[in-house]
């Protein structure tokens, strides 16, 4: 079990870090929080558990993916503010993050997906609940943050 307080472990997606071991992104349903597990062996007997984001009812919908910079990078739903996030982690185990909203029109990001493109640049697909749309985010990495490409 990798995480018992509350009930855990909505909205779960799973990635291999670049240290070889899985990582998980996925909904604190008690507390409103997207959490990440980063296991620290191959069967996930333990675990790390960080809180990314608690501000508001944050973490649903998430999807994780490993970027080129051997981080992870997590798509996710902001039900507080109907918004897309994504959350970028500092060091392999997620222990520190930088949090940015990305689309805030309308109700966005239902079922996120995330993914590392071929120019090594990460690319969201989500669902825009307002006008039943597809849409997708191409992201723009840079040093200070995380934008639309």
């Amino acid at each position: 079990k990798l995480d018992t307080t509350g009930n855990v472990g909505r909205y779960t997606s799973i990635a291999v870090g670049t240290d070889g071991f899985p990582i998980i992104s996925y909904y604190d349903v008690t507390n409103g929080d997207l959490k990440v597990a980063h296991c620290t062996n191959t069967d996930c007997a333990t675990s790390t558990n960080t809180k990314l984001d608690t501000t508001g009812a944050v973490g649903l919908y998430t999807s994780i993916a490993v970027g080129t910079d051997g981080f992870p990078i997590i798509s996710y739903y902001d039900d507080t503010n109907a918004d897309l996030k994504v959350a970028h982690c500092t060091n392999t185990g997620c222990t520190t993050n930088t949090n940015t909203t990305l689309d805030t029109t309308g109700t966005v990001a239902w079922f996120t997906s995330i993914t590392i493109g071929t120019d090594n640049l990460p690319i969201i697909s989500y669902n825009d609940a307002t006008k039943g749309d597809l849409k997708v985010a191409h992201l723009t990495m840079t040093v200070t943050g995380i934008a639309f490409g």
